[in-house]
């Protein structure tokens, strides 16, 4: 990872130092996302880098991260292509709104509006604090060949990001939803990306699931209708 790794192969040759440093910086979640920062380990982090090295998409759009840590590996993942922008969408929201899911209003913080600059990945990656229906409304002729979908985290909310953003995917791309496996009502709300994810799979049947441990994530493939 280019700051922290002086390599374009992250995945062949970076140190576990190195990918130590990279976690905390983003303050990875160890839980949610399989990663262990004692190990160096991204975790579910590993799918995403890879996909993206794989098929080099010209442009990413991610919605949601408390810190970071996804949209991070994201954009090294473009900057390792050298192809390639990750946009990331978030409201910004904190204690202060109903519609937190467990955000912090990290980025409306000046760290927060300048973390990726200091990690060196801002030519890849442009920050956008605002909901993701204004987000869709500014941009509706955008499409991307990757998606990544972590905000809210309601039936309702995750299936209005599936809604506006699904007719933006480009054929044959790839949307991924974090938190398929978490279910029941805990402090910040009740959990319906499950909910939504099932209705996926059931009308879009080329989808990989990773339900065990952690918070589960689902990745589906857009393939081009029948007929």
């Amino acid at each position: 990872m280019s700051g922290f790794v002086e390599s374009r192969d992250m995945h062949l040759i970076a140190s576990k130092t190195s990918l130590q440093s990279f976690m905390n910086f983003f303050q990875a979640d160890e839980y949610g996302h399989r990663a262990s920062i004692e190990q160096g380990d991204l975790g579910y982090g590993w799918m995403h880098y890879s996909l993206i090295r794989l098929l080099k998409p010209k442009k990413v759009l991610c919605v949601g991260s408390r810190h970071g840590y996804i949209p991070a590996i994201l954009a090294q993942a473009c900057k390792d292509n050298g192809l390639g922008h990750v946009y990331f969408v978030d409201a910004g929201f904190g204690d202060e709104s109903d519609a937190h899911w467990t955000g912090v209003g990290y980025w409306r913080t000046d760290e927060g509006k300048n973390v990726f600059y200091h990690a060196g990945l801002e030519l890849w990656i442009t920050l956008c604090v605002t909901t993701t229906k204004e987000f869709a409304e500014a941009h509706p002729e955008e499409r991307y060949d990757y998606i990544y979908i972590d905000g809210d985290h309601s039936f309702k909310g995750a299936k209005l990001d599936f809604d506006l953003f699904w007719p933006q995917l480009n054929e044959y791309g790839f949307i991924g939803f974090h938190d398929v496996s978490v279910k029941g009502t805990l402090p910040e709300g009740e959990y319906g990306v499950h909910k939504v994810w099932e209705r996926i799979k059931k009308k879009y049947p080329t989808t990989l699931e990773f339900p065990f441990m952690g918070s589960g994530l689902g990745i589906a493939q857009k393939r081009p209708a029948k007929g």
